[in-house]
């Protein structure tokens, strides 16, 4: 998720309420019971994403995204149903375990979005 949190970075997360785009969110991985991934969501439900030339598109419109650390690869279309999100690593070309490769997340698995880092003292604040 670099470069919003830094491997080692301890945070506190709070029960998701409100879900918007750019929300930073813990689910589990869907093949590795007990181990949660901390991704940025990108999609929301019953949009269509698309990763076509290095960028994200949202129903067809470039989204900006001032968190991205490179482009996006590899090419793909997911239509997200109505209780699907589409979730990206900021890092995008070293991130695992986001929608490329796992496919959307059930937003029932969403539960949880990432508030503040409090870990090191001085990378602390909110997220």
């Amino acid at each position: 998720m670099q470069p919003a949190l830094d491997p080692g970075d301890y945070v506190i997360a709070v029960r998701l309420q409100k879900l918007a785009r750019g929300t930073v969110v813990v689910y589990p991985h869907p093949d590795s019971p007990g181990f949660d991934m901390v991704k940025r969501v990108v999609g929301l439900p019953n949009e269509t994403v698309v990763i076509g030339n290095g960028q994200v598109h949202v129903d067809g419109r470039v989204l900006a995204e001032p968190w991205a650390d490179g482009p996006t690869h590899p090419d793909g279309r997911w239509e997200l149903g109505t209780a699907d999100l589409f979730v990206l690593g900021d890092a995008r070309s070293v991130s695992a375990g986001d929608s490329r490769s796992i496919g959307p997340v059930p937003r029932s698995d969403a539960r949880w979005r990432v508030a503040w880092r409090y870990w090191p003292p001085g990378r602390a604040g909110r997220i």
